[in-house]
């Protein structure tokens, strides 16, 4: 059987709660001195953003392993970013390598 990844918050469901708080995902990202799209690209799957998951998680009054327990371990340590994570096309290796004959 295969092992099941661990849910945490759905990303419609941060912003969500970001946005009954403050309205405005981007006003909050420059009100923290972050580009306005900063919170958005941080809530992406394969982003890393340490600091500023942690104030998502802060501001809404969990623990970023609750929202992200793929990203960050119950002690609250950032986990490294891993290609198993992300099996976006960019990061899976290529069938052939270059400079090799087929």
């Amino acid at each position: 059987m295969a092992k099941q990844q661990p849910q945490g918050w759905h990303r419609e469901d941060i912003k969500g709660a970001l946005r009954k708080k403050h309205r405005s995902l981007e006003a909050l990202s420059k009100a923290w001195g972050y580009h306005p799209s900063a919170i958005s690209v941080a809530l992406n799957p394969g982003s890393c953003w340490p600091g500023l998951e942690a104030r998502i998680a802060e501001e809404l009054g969990v623990t970023p392993h609750a929202l992200w327990p793929d990203r960050w371990t119950p002690e609250g340590t950032r986990r490294p970013p891993s290609i198993a994570a992300d099996d976006s096309p960019a990061r899976r290796p290529a069938h052939r390598q270059i400079g090799k004959a087929a």
